[in-house]
């Protein structure tokens, strides 16, 4: 029978300080001078606890409960999915323990052989790193997408946070289809079946709160889960600052933060990392943001070849309504009277310099006035709600009075709005420009080539190609380099994910990158309780 390594710890630590007690007194003091029989066990008890509490909570990594072998490693098919495992803190039971206790752990994949060791598994994971190719216009099927409401079997129970009093639900941030994940995995370590999630706590501060969940088994009418009620707005009083569409500018009943992200659906694409270590000064042990890897960012977006280079526009386009439908649903709406009310918000003396000081101020007061009504009027529907064609026009004329004060930046406040018409499911997408959505798929691209005149050639004619191609979001592969302390894990663990802000999608996380790592055997056995988390910023 195998002993529970607590109650290992705590026999083995009183017997120890009862031994030491005898032989101190038989050595030394002797035997009469021994305290009662009660004393002696009640302090044989307390150091046993002591001793296993210490054990439990500090030195289970270092000294863990099932020694597994720095030579190799086979997958075990005795293994089940589990959703998640208990921590060493008290947590809620597991949602799927009926279906969890009798999925079979499947294994069979590219590299799951026996005789992968775990240095052999970090080796293939840094060199084959995971992207996520944004899907846009988002299709509405999928089972690997950011935000929106996560799809799951039933039984699943929306995860809570444990390091917090009120333990509110935490945010979805995005799920995996392990099938997916399969065909792309160098390691052969990750799930073959099921849906891999992650949820957050995306209130800012510490402490910071998150779960990646397995659920096995085929996804055949798996259901979306029912929103908690009690489900936080996103990032708590940031929101109001973050979100496109709110506004800190009018009273706090109207702000309306959302609770869900975007949805964006993706697909899951491994590409050969390239040798940076020769050009890298970190000898090409984290992300390098040069040529070699924007080529093979490029390549994954343009499997079919390179695109040729996208002008940049002389001109931006003036003001005006982009399309007849213009403003098309409530979303688009509140984003321009948002924008209207932090512009009209700062001291702008070149804003209707023309007119006399009284007649300045007025108009401003008016105008501000007017995008306040209108946000207000406009939070009383769901973002996603299309505008009926004659208020519609009806609110592009009260915009269109206010034009001074939204020219500049016009041409990019358009694609804030088109961009999230189309991460809301907006009833409206449909009306959405072909040119307009195009140049919103450019902004979700993971590389980008611009053109350029060749430096050092006095011919104008002779052309560059500028490439931008900043760090993906991604699993494997090289981490990001900043304030953090994620180089003491590289030689021992794999990274999981690594996220940072990308406002296209609606994750807003500061000047932060997150970075979850788990050694090679926990993420074989499916132990994402034991996932770390480096949360650095620049």
């Amino acid at each position: 029978m195998k002993i529970p390594r607590f109650l290992a710890v705590f026999l083995c630590s009183a017997g120890a300080l009862l031994a030491l007690a005898l032989l101190k007194a038989a050595l030394v003091s002797g035997i009469h001078t021994l305290p009662s029989t009660k004393i002696l066990i009640f302090a044989a008890s307390s150091f046993g606890l002591v001793a296993a509490a210490i054990d439990r909570a500090l030195l289970r990594d270092l000294l863990p409960p099932r020694r597994v072998s720095e030579q190799s490693y086979a997958p075990d098919p005795r293994l089940r999915h589990e959703v998640w495992r208990k921590q060493a803190l008290e947590l809620p039971p597991d949602p799927l323990s009926s279906s969890s206790s009798t999925a079979p752990h499947q294994t069979s994949g590219p590299l799951s052989e026996p005789g992968v060791s775990p240095a052999a598994a970090i080796s293939r994971a840094s060199t084959r790193p995971i992207v996520f190719k944004e899907i846009c216009p988002p299709p509405a099927g999928g089972l690997s997408f950011y935000g929106g409401v996560p799809l799951a079997p039933a039984g699943f129970q929306w995860p809570r946070t444990r390091n917090k009093p009120d333990k509110v639900p935490l945010s979805f941030v995005m799920q995996w289809d392990c099938a997916e994940l399969a065909v792309q995995d160098a390691t052969g370590l990750i799930p073959r079946d099921g849906v891999l999630y992650l949820f957050c706590d995306l209130t800012w501060g510490e402490p910071f709160d998150f779960q990646f969940i397995h659920a096995a088994g085929p996804p055949e009418g798996w259901q979306a889960l029912p929103v908690p009620a009690d489900l936080p707005p996103l990032y708590g009083d940031e929101g109001v600052h973050l979100v496109p569409y709110c506004s800190p500018r009018v009273e706090k009943s109207m702000q309306d933060v959302p609770r869900l992200l975007p949805r964006w659906p993706f697909n899951p694409i491994a590409f050969s990392y390239p040798d940076t270590a020769a050009t890298s000064e970190t000898g090409g042990r984290f992300w390098n943001g040069g040529d070699a890897v924007g080529q093979a960012l490029l390549a994954v977006d343009h499997p079919q070849g390179l695109p040729p280079a996208q002008p940049v526009p002389d001109k931006k386009p003036p003001f005006g309504r982009p399309f007849p439908a213009f403003p098309h649903d409530y979303a688009a709406v509140r984003i321009v009277a948002a924008e209207l009310l932090t512009h009209l918000s700062r001291s702008h003396s070149s804003l209707l310099r023309e007119r006399s000081e009284y007649d300045r101020k007025s108009t401003l007061q008016r105008w501000g006035d007017s995008a306040a009504a209108l946000y207000t009027s406009a939070a009383s529907n769901s973002p996603a709600a299309r505008v009926e064609q004659a208020a519609s026009d009806k609110i592009w004329r009260r915009i269109e009075e206010m034009a001074p004060a939204l020219e500049q930046g016009w041409n990019s406040l358009v694609q804030q709005c088109v961009n999230t018409s189309l991460g809301i499911g907006s009833e409206a997408s449909g009306v959405l420009p072909d040119n307009l959505v195009a140049e919103c798929a450019h902004r979700h691209a993971l590389a980008s080539v611009y053109p350029g005149r060749q430096t050092g050639s006095e011919d104008l004619s002779v052309q560059s190609r500028t490439i931008h191609a900043p760090t993906p979001n991604h699993m494997f592969g090289p981490p990001s380099f900043v304030q953090g302390h994620v180089e003491e894990y590289l030689d021992d663990w794999v990274l999981l994910l690594e996220l940072s802000s990308r406002k296209q999608i609606g994750h807003e996380f500061g000047e932060g990158v997150y970075q979850f790592l788990i050694r090679p055997v926990h993420l074989q056995e499916r132990r994402f309780d034991r996932v770390k988390l480096v949360a650095s910023a620049y």
